[in-house]
Formats: structure tokens, sequence, C-alpha cells
């Protein structure tokens, strides 16, 4: 069986581990070009083919919920409800593995902190500037260190340890050791769960092109809050 997604986001993309897990090696995943960094996501759980984007046959999302588990309906039906819809990443490499520990090794209670989103959900994802710098302080005073990692396409300019434009490979190595993601609702959070972090997730309330039941999981690990109710 050989599918993709129609948006290629990094949440996007991790949506279809959520199928491959339940199924590993047993699906080919395809990927554009722009995007064959992502095919490290599917290590030992899918084939992957780098294709044009007119070539991609995407898997359809049935019903409403979280966009996971609209996919797995495509194989459980409604089984797929009752079904651990969170993303599974097992990549690692060995050079990655060193980069994360030397960079962690001198720093006290580590987390990775993600104040902001890609551009085209900022306005309603992003964490407000002043939300996301009490929270900084609040986190220092908790005596951790908080790991700002950001995209230099649409940046937050706050205090703080920046990692800007991080290499997935290492990412990836770096968010299993810290094992704590505190931030926003995006792709980063994803990867996070599917590294299997404890995630802390700051998010708007529903509405406004926001829905928390297409995007929160249903997991001990993941906790959500309102960042207006928590100012």
């Amino acid at each position: 069986m050989k599918f993709g997604c129609q948006s290629y986001g990094l949440g996007d993309t991790l949506f279809l581990t959520s199928l491959c897990k339940y199924f590993p090696n047993k699906f080919t995943i395809q990927l554009p070009e722009e995007k064959s960094n992502y095919s490290i996501l599917f290590q030992n759980l899918a084939t992957v083919e780098i294709c044009k984007k007119e070539e991609i046959i995407p898997i359809q999302d049935l019903g409403s919920g979280h966009y996971a588990t609209r996919k797995l309906r495509n194989l459980f039906g409604e089984v797929a409800n009752t079904l651990d819809n969170r993303p599974l990443v097992l990549y690692s490499d060995l050079e990655s593995e060193k980069w994360a520990y030397e960079y962690l090794k001198r720093k006290k209670n580590p987390v990775i902190f993600v104040p902001t989103c890609s551009k085209y959900w900022s306005s309603v994802r992003s964490l407000p500037k002043e939300f996301a710098e009490s929270l900084l302080e609040k986190l220092k005073k908790q005596s951790k260190t908080p790991i700002v990692c950001q995209s230099s396409s649409n940046t937050l300019d706050i205090d703080g340890t920046w990692l800007l434009d991080l290499d997935l490979k290492k990412y990836i190595c770096l968010l299993r050791m810290c094992k704590t993601y505190i931030g926003a609702n995006t792709g980063d959070e994803h990867l996070a769960t599917a590294v299997g972090c404890k995630t802390y997730v700051f998010q708007p309330k529903d509405g406004n092109g926001f829905l928390s039941s297409e995007w929160n999981y249903d997991h001990p690990n993941s906790e959500y809050y309102n960042w207006k109710e928590s100012i």
C-alpha cells in the first residue's frame, strides 16, 4: 500500500507514522522532493518514495476529530477511535546522539521551549511575547534550562539559549534526551510526542482557526493549557 498526504508540514507528515506503527514496514510513504529530509521519520516503520507532488496518492481524512484518527479510520474504521493515535519516530544515529549528549551535559534540567510555529499558523498558535517571556522566567526560577528552538522563517525575539534551524536528525536526538517539551501547539510538539517526551502545550481557546480536538492527544504524557488563563 502506497500513500502520502496533501499537506506536508511536520505535524501532518508525522500523523502518517501513527498508521505505520500498527503495520511496521508494510507501507510505502510518498514524500515530495522538497521534503525528502522527512524520510528519516519513517526509519524502521515504512519504505519511503521521493516523488513529484502530483504523483502522491493522498490518504483520506475520514470523519471528524483528531487528524491522525481520521487517517487511522482508513485501516480500522470506527475502531480507530479507541486506538493510540500518537505518532512514533524511531530514528537515531550515533553522531547526532553524541552531539546531543555533548550539548546537554553541562545544562541543568534542560527543557525544549518552542514559542512559535509556522508563519501560516503564527497569528493563531504562536505564544504571545509577554506570555513566552513570563514562562521562560518561571522555568528559570524552577532551576530549569530552557533551550529555545525556532525556525529563522518565524522567530520571537526573546532572551535565552537559542538553537536556530536545528538539523532534524539532531533535533530528534535532542528532544529524546531532554524528555520535556514546553511551548506552542505545532509540528515540534508532535515530534516531541513521537519520541516520547512529556509535553506541556500552551494554546489558544477553540475558535479563530483552531480546534483542540483536531490536534490534542488524549494521553497522560500530553498536557494542554490555554495561555490566556495561564498568564
